[in-house]
């Protein structure tokens, strides 16, 4: 899909097309979205050109996940939302011990530490279905040092600490 987008639009309304196996950024998906916006504003003159093109890129990205996944067999389409989900765990705790590392003053020093390490720097884990309810192995880093390890478990028990309590209770409204 070569267009040279300095002379023309990579498609009209009429003949729109946006490339599914490219990136919201690519060259062609750029210039479609801009087709797509310039027409969506003139039959709808309040919506802001911008927004919608913001818009149309998050849908084109949903659209691209969308087919991804739909070439996938069950068992591929499982795995992959397997690893889905363990990302968004490593990603939760990341943001976890970030905000009580910014939350609690003598944490705060550590925030740059926390920031580098990054998501991919948490611990990962593996699932297991004990009479349907899941199970969470821990898996270490390789390499990642045991006193950095100790060092993350600080961060969370104070989270524990300020969410249950010290007596190990949920906050109120929470009991679960």
């Amino acid at each position: 899909m070569n267009f040279d987008p300095r002379r023309s639009p990579c498609c009209t309304v009429e003949d729109f097309a946006v490339d599914i196996f490219g990136t919201p950024k690519s060259t062609w998906n750029i210039s479609a979205t801009k087709v797509f916006a310039r027409d969506f504003v003139a039959h709808y003159p309040n919506s802001e050109y911008n927004a919608v093109k913001r818009a149309f890129s998050t849908h084109l990205r949903s659209l691209r996940c969308t087919y991804k996944q739909a070439g996938l067999d069950e068992a591929a389409l499982k795995a992959r939302q397997k690893e889905d989900r363990r990302k968004e765990r490593k990603r939760s705790l990341y943001h976890r011990r970030l905000d009580i590392a910014c939350a609690v003053s003598d944490l705060q020093p550590h925030v740059s530490m926390l920031t580098r390490i990054g998501p991919d720097g948490m611990s990962s884990d593996e699932t297991a279905n004990e009479n349907d309810v899941p199970q969470y192995r821990i898996l270490g880093r390789n390499w990642r040092s045991l006193e950095v390890t100790s060092w993350l478990r600080v961060f969370d028990a104070i989270y524990r600490h300020n969410r249950y309590g010290p007596a190990g209770t949920g906050s109120r409204g929470n009991n679960a």
